[in-house]
């Protein structure tokens, strides 16, 4: 009998130790911090909400269309107080004419009606009694106060009197005036 009470308190003995091991480790595991499935960075980073396929249509008080924009997406940031564009495509109607303006990005400061395209900007200035022009550069801004499209940065102008490249060219919406600053080269060619 002897044998048999080693062996039951060498046996009680074992559970015993494993289920203070194992009550150990589950209060280890339930004093750890807990995780978040997302970083904290990346939700600081990330957009308080997103939009896909955006259409929006801006009509005067007679019911005219004015304004049309259009983006694959965007990604608005409260804190920044901005939308971030994806692809934003632009036209806006005027009474000497209409442009429309593409770029891969787009920027708007929220409050406001001016528009930054980045990333391969191309715009198109369409007058009703003259020639298109046509603008490409890394970027353009449209600011709503003086109704002008800058464009900077590999800025060039098309028309059909040639190429015009400059530092920086403004263009405004309601006349045919375009102002060119910086370094401006031009490549012509006559039509025999």
């Amino acid at each position: 009998m002897l044998f048999l009470t080693k062996f039951i308190s060498a046996r009680n003995l074992f559970l015993s130790g494993a289920a203070l091991i194992l009550f150990a480790l589950t209060f280890w595991y339930g004093t750890m911090p807990t995780q978040n499935l997302v970083e904290t960075d990346s939700l600081r980073s990330s957009p308080d909400y997103f939009i896909t396929n955006v259409k929006v249509r801006e009509f005067d008080n007679k019911g005219k269309l004015i304004e049309t924009l259009d983006a694959e997406q965007t990604l608005h940031y409260i804190a920044k107080s901005r939308t971030l564009l994806e692809k934003p495509s632009i036209e806006r109607q005027a009474a000497s004419g209409s442009w429309s303006a593409k770029a891969e990005k787009g920027v708007i400061e929220d409050g406001s009606n001016d528009i930054l395209l980045t990333d391969n900007a191309r715009a198109t200035k369409k007058y009703l009694q003259s020639e298109d022009i046509k603008l490409s550069a890394d970027n353009m801004h449209y600011l709503d106060k003086d109704q002008s499209l800058t464009s900077y940065g590999n800025a060039t102008l098309i028309s059909s009197q040639g190429d015009t490249s400059a530092g920086k060219i403004t263009t405004f919406i309601n006349s045919e005036e375009v102002v060119m600053t910086g370094s401006v080269r031009g490549k012509y060619e006559t039509v025999r």
